[in-house]
């Protein structure tokens, strides 16, 4: 591995240029998170069950911070700790390493972090992340559309590179005088809503899914409402919008997926 692939970036701040610190792995790190799959022992069966639906869990990633160049005083190597605390405390952030930098992950520091000068006369910190299981493109891949009728239902082809069924996220904005009042996509409807000129409808599949118009829930106008993945390749989306009569129709359609592993 090259020294410019071993670092990482949680937060935004990167380890060795924003904090002057080497990180090395600790025993490698998990490829294929765990899986709990829905299996059951039927009696007088040999072997199990196996039914649709499964779960990937949290894993934890180890390893050691080194500073680049050693702390002249244990005071100096104190307030590098501090530094270290602030940056590494601040919850669930992205986490992207340097040999993948077009993934990210979501972690958050789960263990007390250990500093020890046992292994090296520099000093060593010890941290572990708890990851989440997915891993996702940095990049989301999107396609947008301008809608100009009262009553309309357009299609989006989406390409998507993805290795698993990627959330879709939806966003409608209302660009004319009258107000939307009803948006269906697959299995997501809403209905007697009031979107007037200038706000956004908001609808995200990713857990915990919703919709929103501003800093508002707009799950009130769900008549249904199933979160939508998309798969590996070209998705073409149906998007009905139903407005208010008079005045003038538009709105900007824009649908987007991160592929995810």
């Amino acid at each position: 591995m090259l020294l410019n692939e071993t670092g990482f970036t949680f937060g935004g701040v990167h380890s060795r240029r924003d904090m002057g610190l080497l990180y090395v792995e600790k025993e490698g790190h998990i490829a294929i998170p765990e899986i709990k799959r829905n299996s059951y022992q039927i009696a007088g069966m040999s072997g199990t069950l196996l039914l649709s639906g499964e779960t990937w869990q949290p894993f934890n990633l180890e390893g050691s911070l080194y500073p680049a160049e050693e702390p002249r005083t244990q005071a100096e190597a104190q307030a590098l700790l501090r530094d270290i605390s602030a940056w590494l405390t601040a919850g669930r952030q992205q986490l992207i390493f340097d040999y993948e930098p077009d993934i990210f992950y979501m972690a958050e520091l789960s263990a007390t972090s250990k500093w020890t000068l046992r292994n090296w006369f520099g000093g060593e910190l010890q941290i572990r992340f708890l990851v989440q299981p997915y891993a996702y493109n940095v990049e989301e891949h999107s396609a947008t559309v301008t809608a100009t009728t009262g009553t309309t239902s357009v299609q989006l082809p989406l390409a998507v590179q993805t290795g698993l069924p990627a959330p879709l996220k939806l966003t409608i904005e209302n660009n004319g005088s009258a107000a939307i009042t009803g948006v269906s996509c697959r299995d997501i409807t809403l209905q007697d809503m009031r979107l007037t000129r200038g706000q956004k409808l908001e609808i995200t599949s990713e857990p915990p899914a919703g919709a929103t118009i501003g800093s508002s829930s707009a799950l009130q106008y769900a008549t249904a409402f199933a979160p939508v993945y998309l798969d590996n390749g070209v998705n073409t989306l149906r998007v009905s919008l139903t407005s208010e009569a008079g005045g003038t129709h538009s709105a900007v359609i824009t649908a987007s997926a991160r592929g995810r592993w």
